[in-house]
């Protein structure tokens, strides 16, 4: 059942039109919206909602982990020759994808 977006809440709609730009904020408001469609219809009656709150959390991922990205990337394109690289560098990056995505996602 497709619900006419005049129906849908206001968040859900700005985060579908705007997926690339959403905040923090966005991003949880998106996965709550994703929760509570989920515990009322079903999960597979959520589309929209379960695609705003995964583009959400991952453009909100992508932002506050950029910087250890990019140092990931600096040490593959130098096949981890710079002295600074090692463990530690892909360590850093996947710790804060893993605890930021986490912290979006908890629902609280």
């Amino acid at each position: 059942v497709q619900v006419p977006a005049s129906e849908q809440p206001c968040i859900l709609r700005a985060a579908l039109h705007s997926l690339s730009k959403m905040t923090v904020n966005d991003a949880k408001a998106a996965v709550r919206s994703f929760q509570a469609c989920s515990k009322a219809k079903g999960a597979s009656a959520c589309i929209e909602e379960r695609k705003a709150a995964a583009q959400g959390v991952s453009s909100a991922v992508k932002s506050e982990c950029a910087p250890y990205v990019q140092d990931f990337f600096a040490c593959f394109a130098h096949r981890y020759q710079i002295s600074s690289c090692g463990d530690a560098t892909v360590s850093k990056m996947l710790k804060c994808q893993e605890q930021f995505a986490g912290h979006l996602t908890s629902g609280k």
